[in-house]
């Protein structure tokens, strides 16, 4: 699943692609994803509306529109679940097999594509008011970390993949931000003190802002708004490599189960 820096590097394709274009009639092929927004409320909502701004708030595109008759603007929120993309097509060019959503924008059409369906494009925004602090900003620091996990006994690799506690770190970058942090995964939280605390949130940032710079992590289906893929999978430290050596110590890299999840540490370097 695409996590924060693949939606933020799709975030600032799209943006100057988008702004200022205005939609002139929406098709829903797939209403599935649109829930609990019904394909006729989208419709009715979206046709006419100019595209105002465009923001990434964990691993949701939120896209703020304006319509001529409202004085607020109108929110519309993107997630690209498993097998997502976002895209510009010419207006003549033939819509891919899975098209979701299409938007009408004059020369052009804005496709949203979801082979699988797990993905959201709705006029519902309860999904991104319960989430967690921006990892990349300034209200993520060691302290409100530590705060918003001091009375959790879970696993610290569990509670990382909590959108509640912070936003956008799924998987992949929670092992890494482990392994570089020197934190075994299935430490309790409540044995983890201050130190340890600076130390993972500076990993995470270092992480996430490392993999946004190389277009982000392609292990599946992800891609840009072009095409592209990112390249972050050649730097991961833990990630995927069970059973080859750690860069640092030599140990062999291991592989557990968490939730349902597959974790990869170095027994060497995170005890």
């Amino acid at each position: 699943m695409p996590e924060l820096p693949e939606v933020e590097v799709l975030a600032r394709h799209l943006r100057p692609l988008l702004i200022g274009k205005k939609i002139r009639t929406v098709s829903v092929h797939r209403a599935r994803v649109l829930e609990p927004t019904s394909a006729a409320q989208l419709k009715r909502a979206l046709r006419g509306a100019t595209f105002r701004k465009l923001a990434r708030r964990g691993k949701y595109l939120v896209f703020e529109l304006k319509r001529a008759s409202a004085r607020s603007p109108l929110t519309l929120v993107g997630h690209l679940g498993m097998t997502g993309r976002m895209y510009l097509l010419p207006r003549a060019a033939s819509l891919p097999k899975h098209a979701a959503v299409v938007m009408d924008l004059g020369r052009e059409q804005f496709v949203y594509e979801d082979t699988r369906y797990f993905g959201r494009f709705t006029l519902n925004a309860n999904s991104i008011s319960q989430l967690g602090p921006e990892p990349l900003n300034d209200e993520f620091n060691p302290k409100t970390f530590a705060a918003a996990l001091a009375r959790s006994r879970q696993a610290i690799k569990t509670k990382l993949l909590d959108q509640s506690l912070v936003a956008g770190v799924g998987n992949i970058y929670a092992s890494e931000s482990l392994y570089r942090a020197g934190i075994h995964p299935s430490r309790s939280v409540a044995r983890i003190g201050l130190p340890r605390w600076q130390r993972l949130a500076a990993a995470v940032v270092e992480v996430l802002g490392e993999a946004i710079t190389q277009g982000g992590t392609t292990l599946n289906d992800f891609a840009d708004g072009e095409g592209n893929s990112g390249y972050f999978q050649v730097s991961l430290s833990a990630y995927g490599r069970e059973g080859e050596p750690c860069a640092r110590c030599g140990r062999e890299i291991r592989r557990l189960v968490q939730s349902g999840r597959s974790t990869f540490y170095c027994p060497g370097c995170q005890r």
